[in-house]
């Protein structure tokens, strides 16, 4: 553990964003709050705030709706919590620090944007631990996953960012967005009590593992 990859909690928790584990996701709590204060899109949603929570828990909310799935919706619930520390980093910004990094310093783009790959997979694979799902998930389960975010991101794009045109819009041109209209929550804290009961509702023999710590929760490191 190095100190200069510490990152503290406002609950007095302390989690190496280096080498997270399964005891630092233990409390939904705190998770809830972060992606609920967290904007998608960098906030560009000219007039709306519109948060990561309230993405997760549409996604999770629309595949089950059409699957009944539990496991596809606990899945969805949690597949961006790693933005709860790691914040929602866009795209085009890591592709703007991988191409700064090959023009200075001759690292390969590709090599950069693997670098936050293996970042977010070691926190996912401590949320996902912490949830008692294995990660990563089926590869059947990841074409799955993958279909309801794109169909999410399809019908964001055309309720929340006023018709604009989307700079990469080929890979999802083919996909159709959900059927009604998207109206942000009015206050990150109900973002927050709908992720907190879609965990109750969508990972109900997983959230009774989950608890509020106290900060004195520890793990050994994952290499």
């Amino acid at each position: 553990m190095s100190a200069h990859t510490i990152f503290g909690l406002g609950n007095g928790h302390r989690i190496d964003l280096l080498n997270p584990c399964a005891a630092d996701y233990a409390d939904m709590d705190w998770q809830a709050e972060h992606l609920a204060k967290e904007n998608r899109y960098n906030g560009s949603t000219i007039g709306k705030c519109y948060s990561v929570a309230e993405h997760a828990v549409r996604c999770a909310d629309a595949a089950y709706e059409a699957t009944k799935d539990l496991t596809l919706a606990g899945y969805l619930l949690l597949h961006d919590n790693h933005e709860a520390l790691l914040k929602d980093e866009t795209t085009p910004k890591k592709r703007a620090l991988a191409e700064l990094a090959t023009e200075h310093f001759g690292v390969l783009a590709e090599n950069v944007l693997q670098v936050f790959k293996l970042l977010e997979y070691r926190h996912d694979l401590a949320i996902h631990t912490a949830a008692g799902m294995p990660w990563p998930p089926a590869p059947e389960m990841q074409i799955q996953i993958k279909h309801w975010d794109d169909r999410l991101l399809v019908t964001e794009w055309r309720d929340l960012m006023r018709a604009i045109d989307h700079p990469c819009w080929e890979p999802y041109k083919h996909i159709p967005p959900l059927p009604f209209r998207i109206k942000p929550y009015p206050h990150w804290k109900m973002a927050k009590w709908k992720y907190l009961d879609a965990c109750k509702l969508y990972l109900p023999s997983k959230h009774k593992g989950y608890q509020v710590t106290d900060g004195s929760a520890s793990c050994a490191p994952q290499g």
